[in-house]
């Protein structure tokens, strides 16, 4: 993490997309039972509409499958579709596929937030539904956030209902997921980069403390 730097970060994120830009979405095998998403990392197409990439995203999830080991699923091609949304995807495929055959039980699925977007973070859960079975997971992360000086919204203005990743995986495989939004005033922002910074020491930390 010291000599972690804004354009490292960016840069990894760029030649990933680059290398695999013909894939629809690549995977990374990692180890235990944590799967991190990033099905936004590109641009998609939702009922028609065009829809910028969440680059933080992408760059957020990266940083985490190398720091902590987890399994990785990303998007790096848009196919006119929209992974997080469409009932139907290889995306989802591919997630239920790798849980099967690594029995994950965590699903962290990971967003970005619009600048005008009044929080830094917003995590869904589906109203409670996503993670009822391991409330203490996320209260030690809310509680982690509070304390370093973010601002958290629980289900507003996003709450990872059915139709999304994590609400549909929820639902079918009754494992703990968790839709974890963050304002691209952090993530994209070389000004804002230490405070980026405090906030993967806190995703990794975090994630480090999820036991099988």
């Amino acid at each position: 993490m010291k000599n972690l730097s804004f354009n490292k970060l960016h840069n990894d994120r760029k030649k990933l997309i680059e290398t695999n830009k013909n894939k629809d979405h690549i995977l990374f095998v990692g180890d235990g039972n944590i799967l991190i998403s990033a099905p936004h990392g590109v641009s998609q197409v939702r009922l028609g509409k065009y829809k910028y990439s969440e680059i933080g995203s992408l760059t957020t999830a990266l940083f985490l499958h190398g720091e902590t080991k987890c399994h990785l699923i990303a998007k790096t091609k848009n196919n006119n579709d929209d992974a997080n949304f469409d009932e139907k995807s290889k995306y989802k495929d591919s997630i239920k596929k790798l849980i099967q055959k690594y029995n994950i039980k965590y699903l962290i699925d990971m967003h970005g937030l619009s600048s005008n977007r009044n929080c830094d973070i917003n995590l869904g859960t589906h109203i409670g539904e996503n993670i009822k079975n391991n409330l203490d997971i996320f209260n030690r992360l809310h509680n982690l956030l509070i304390s370093n000086g973010f601002s958290v919204s629980i289900d507003q203005p996003f709450m990872a209902g059915q139709q999304t990743i994590s609400g549909s995986i929820n639902n079918e495989f009754n494992i703990w997921t968790l839709q974890v939004e963050i304002n691209c005033t952090i993530t994209n922002k070389k000004e804002n980069f230490e405070r980026y910074k405090k906030l993967l020491n806190i995703l990794t930390g975090w994630l480090k403390t999820i036991k099988p």
